[in-house]
């Protein structure tokens, strides 16, 4: 896989537990199931729930680190128990963020050392819908419904796989989605 030759430092933003379940796309039990699962991860320094976009920022000697940044400008790195390899630059995840406090001098309150970087643990990456193209060039359109919950899904009809992927791009701006995922299922293989 060829990596992105440019600099793109990503962004953050807090999150309630609530905003967290809109963002995953999901509701009844499912929303229950992902609750639980960000409160099991959550401890005394993971605790704020944050949406977090990591991106490649070039370092001196010329390698790349995913990093983001905190809102407070912080920069913002996955956690060491994270995959790097799983984390795909640009893609929103929701996270459990812990935030490096200012070291201070407690007698004088003032700052020694100021905590310039915070580290973030995978949740879960936020709900895309997606278009899955198979071998077959038949792609098949694939969304939550905002209502229900229920996943949809469908194969646009058309003469010709160009067409047939217009048509799906169409019809998920007319869903209204912001964004979709794109995923070429031969390509996932290699």
């Amino acid at each position: 896989m060829k990596v992105m030759d440019s600099e793109y430092i990503g962004s953050s933003k807090i999150l309630s537990i609530d905003e967290a379940k809109e963002r995953k796309g999901v509701v009844g039990d499912s929303a229950k199931e992902f609750e639980e699962q960000v409160i099991n991860k959550q401890d005394s320094q993971f605790k704020d729930i944050m949406s977090v976009v990591f991106g490649w920022k070039i370092q001196p000697d010329g390698s790349r680190k995913l990093v983001s940044k905190l809102p407070n400008g912080k920069i913002l790195f996955p956690d060491r128990s994270e995959q790097l390899e799983t984390i795909e630059p640009g893609i929103p995840y929701i996270c459990l963020v812990y935030e490096r406090k200012d070291e201070t001098n407690p007698k004088t309150g003032e700052v020694l050392n100021p905590g310039r970087e915070a580290f973030a643990k995978i949740c879960a990456e936020e709900y895309h819908p997606k278009i899955y193209v198979p071998s077959s060039k038949m792609p098949t359109m694939v969304w939550r419904d905002r209502e229900s919950g229920k996943i949809r899904r469908k194969v646009p009809v058309a003469n010709s796989y160009e067409l047939r992927m217009i048509t799906a791009i169409k019809e998920m701006e007319k869903l209204g989605f912001p964004s979709v995922r794109i995923i070429f299922r031969e390509n996932q293989q290699r």
